[in-house]
């Protein structure tokens, strides 16, 4: 009787399963990329006026003279809905908020800050400080202090655009949109490992920029709040 030769063929099967988890490997270099970009930590300096990755920082603080908040909702219609009867169209609503103060700096000029959905509460009298990273074309305000209330807040939306460039944004999603397919075909003689090396990877880097926002918000932004309640403190004793 003979013994069906099963080592030669499971040999190829491991040698074409490590191929493929190499070739997956080198598909996602620039993710990797991504992803040691996006776990470096923000760091602020001393004195607030650098952030780690090239970016400057300015503030501007003052005591609120006015506010105002303004509103505005955006309708728009796509494809047929699957979802809806009769071949409906899909509608996708997005609601912007905008806060402008007017400030009275510690020089006597007024000046106007205004910001989008960061829900910001300042009433006349009050001392508020905004902070805003720029580098080259780019500038994002990404913090509201509040020194009478001690009311900090902070865009996460901008923090992310500081952390990964617009650009880079846009590139990275079409990369993934990309990435998918040839993924999906070496799953399967990889034995799923290309799924969950794409999967771990597309994890670590969501898990990897909320926390260099959380690090943020503890340490940079306590450095930041340092500074500002300084020359707010000087405000208030006028």
């Amino acid at each position: 009787m003979d013994v069906p030769e099963t080592t030669g063929s499971t040999s190829n099967s491991t040698v074409i399963a490590v191929a493929v988890v190499f070739f997956t490997v080198l598909l996602c270099l620039p993710m990797i990329g991504y992803l040691i970009w996006i776990w470096r930590p923000l760091r602020v300096n001393g004195n607030a006026t650098r952030l780690r990755r090239g970016w400057h920082l300015t503030h501007v603080t003052g005591e609120v003279l006015a506010s105002d908040r303004l509103t505005q909702t955006f309708s728009t219609e796509y494809g047929p809905d699957p979802h809806r009867p009769y071949g409906g169209r899909r509608v996708v609503t997005k609601t912007y908020v905008y806060d402008t103060l007017n400030l009275r700096l510690a020089d006597g000029r007024t000046t106007n800050e205004q910001v989008v959905n960061f829900n910001v509460t300042a009433f006349p009298h009050q001392i508020v400080s905004f902070w805003t990273a720029r580098k080259r074309t780019g500038a994002f305000t990404f913090a509201v202090l509040n020194h009478t209330t001690r009311q900090q807040n902070v865009n996460d939306h901008q923090l992310f655009s500081i952390q990964l460039a617009p650009g880079l944004q846009i590139v990275f999603v079409i990369y993934l949109a990309f990435l998918v397919i040839p993924i999906a075909l070496l799953t399967i003689p990889g034995h799923g490992i290309p799924l969950l090396i794409f999967l771990g990877l597309l994890i670590l880097f969501f898990i990897g920029q909320r926390r260099a926002r959380r690090r943020f918000g503890v340490k940079g932004l306590a450095t930041i709040w340092q500074v500002s309640q300084a020359e707010a403190q000087q405000m208030m004793a006028r």
